[in-house]
């Protein structure tokens, strides 16, 4: 009795010095806060299916045989330990390996690196010390990129169409940035030589006094312990960027729209930005909801930020400029459903007079 409460003790102690490990490491106040809550919920019991599916001489297994001797593994081991402990290990077996690709576009993605040139350090910086909020820009919506965009009508759209959308990983650098990873995506498609540590360290919007992720992303995207941020922080961050670089160009957040009214932009040559979870995991929401310009935004766990670049109407599949798996194909369905779940937050770019 005795050593097992010895060990059970132990346990706790892991546990909690992993947990403030992970809070202290950000550097940012304002991440406790996140966390904090996100902990209490656990302590409560009401997260079902996450802290209540593992007892303490399991985890403490799990702990001592996961965590690696090399730091710099730490994220492969937190997506492992992810896979078991939200029942998507069959989903990660499924998407292992090499990024699956449409029967018959195989040729013409074996010449994308030579359309592409891969740039570690993009020839852009930052011009200003100007720091923005995104209360400094007056972002249009999806009726006003209705109205600026010029779309096919949906009888006339092909049934399958794919862009170009250059591929980065956000791994090693920016292990909880794939938003700012996604957004420089879609600027280099647009023919921006930014890379994607300029984008997280110079241009994203932070927010470090609230835990409210549609005002600034909360955390350090560079660490493990980084949260993230929703559409209206991509969009204003592009705005900045825009700002900074004095280029005509708008970013749109069109949160809300239905998934395959995107089809009209990839359509018109634009990839969007969209919201899902990490390895297409059912979305597990926390009590952490916010609101931001009428619109309520629902923090869950696998938060997740990837480009849409393709689409095929016929095998209904999309494509995915995903920033852990690079690019990879998904069950169109299946996509949407989480994409309807985690709240339509989506965000397009357009260079103005076109």
């Amino acid at each position: 009795m005795k050593k097992k409460r010895a060990v059970s003790c132990l346990v706790a102690c892991v546990v909690y010095a992993f947990y403030l490990g992970r809070v202290v490491g950000s550097g940012e106040e304002i991440t406790v806060s996140v966390w904090d809550d996100l902990g209490e919920e656990a302590d409560a019991g009401l997260d079902e299916g996450y802290t209540e599916s593992l007892d303490t001489e399991s985890y403490a297994g799990q702990i001592e045989s996961g965590i690696p001797e090399n730091p710099n593994d730490s994220q492969e081991w937190t997506e492992n330990y992810y896979y078991e402990d939200t029942d998507t290990a069959d989903y990660a077996q499924e998407y292992a390996g090499e990024p699956s690709l449409p029967e018959g576009h195989q040729e013409f993605w074996d010449e994308r690196e030579a359309a592409f040139e891969v740039n570690e350090e993009g020839a852009i910086s930052r011009n200003s010390d100007e720091v923005y909020t995104v209360e400094d820009f007056d972002i249009p919506d999806a009726e006003e990129a209705r109205a600026d965009f010029t779309f096919l009508d949906a009888s006339e759209l092909p049934d399958q169409m794919y862009l170009q959308v250059p591929e980065i990983l956000q791994n090693p650098e920016l292990p909880t940035g794939c938003e700012a990873v996604s957004l420089t995506m879609a600027l280099q498609y647009e023919g921006f030589d930014v890379d994607k540590v300029t984008i997280a360290g110079d241009f994203l919007i932070y927010n470090n006094e609230s835990d409210n992720m549609a005002v600034g992303y909360i955390g350090d995207p560079f660490s493990e312990s980084g949260a993230g941020c929703f559409a209206p922080v991509i969009a204003a961050t592009a705005c900045a960027f825009f700002t900074d670089q004095e280029a005509s160009y708008k970013a749109y957040d069109i949160t809300g729209t239905d998934f395959e009214d995107f089809f009209a932009y990839i359509a018109a040559g634009t990839p969007v930005i969209v919201w899902t979870t990490m390895y297409m995991a059912e979305p597990e929401f926390t009590r952490l909801d916010t609101e931001y310009n009428g619109h309520v935004y629902r923090w869950y766990r696998q938060e997740h930020c990837v480009v849409l670049s393709g689409y095929n109407r016929i095998e209904r599949t999309v494509q995915i400029n995903d920033p852990l798996e690079g690019i990879v194909t998904r069950n169109l369905d299946e996509f949407a459903s989480i994409f309807n779940q985690t709240g339509k937050n989506a965000v397009v770019l357009k260079k103005m007079g076109e």
